[in-house]
């Protein structure tokens, strides 16, 4: 037995270590910006941007405006923070599960994108109130992770290569930002609902076996016919 399993034993029945006050504090910290998160969320989703007001998101959200201003320096600051959240969730969504081949991941992403692009909504929403200045921060907000999708992408084809389940002869920075632009035509026309986009599981396997055709180590080429 490991010298140290008394005490972890002694741990384990006596139960959670007590938490500090400022360890308290902490999480009633982190709870309340969460919940001013979700408020803002909600009231953006309902409302739009020009009309959900701090006042309305401090009432949804169960605090003071001038609590809210302690996590969040204008409502601006909190629209951001509000959409980094949304970025975030939807790049998690893209990752890779555990298991998946290059081909499954490939597919994946792009089934999880759109997916969760057309379930979600707060973007349409904003969207309505001021598309140029909403999509130039969101943007802004996630520019930072475009050359990482581009990268990820890209790591998928190798690893396809790799394992020949694609084509040796792909060209991968070219075919991993054609795949990201088709990819995000798709899932920003998902985010808008555009009405020319239905929402048709057809369209999303059109789209798929266009990719697979184009980087399947067993697809024939021109060129082999």
């Amino acid at each position: 037995m490991p010298a140290n399993a008394p005490q972890d034993l002694t741990a384990a029945l006596s139960g959670p270590a007590t938490t500090s006050p400022s360890g308290r504090r902490q999480e009633q910290s982190a709870a309340r910006r969460r919940r001013i998160l979700e408020a803002a969320q909600e009231s953006l989703g309902e409302l739009g941007y020009a009309r959900a007001t701090v006042s309305e998101i401090a009432r949804r959200a169960g605090v003071s405006n001038g609590l809210l201003y302690q996590f969040f320096r204008n409502k601006e600051d909190l629209f951001g923070q509000v959409l980094g959240e949304v970025v975030r969730d939807w790049v998690r969504e893209m990752v890779p599960r555990e298991g998946e081949s290059a081909p499954e991941a490939l597919e994946g992403m792009f089934r999880r994108s759109v997916a969760f692009c057309r379930s979600h909504p707060l973007l349409p929403a904003l969207l309505r109130d001021d598309p140029a200045l909403q999509l130039a921060r969101l943007k802004h907000t996630g520019s930072d992770r475009v050359q990482a999708h581009r990268d990820l992408v890209a790591r998928l084809l190798r690893s396809g290569i790799d394992s020949g389940e694609f084509r040796g002869d792909l060209d991968v920075p070219s075919t991993a930002d054609v795949i990201c632009q088709l990819q995000s035509d798709y899932s920003g026309r998902a985010w808008r609902g555009d009405a020319s986009f239905p929402d048709d599981p057809r369209v999303i396997e059109t789209a798929i076996g266009l990719i697979r055709a184009a980087v399947d180590a067993t697809h024939r080429g021109p060129e082999d016919r």
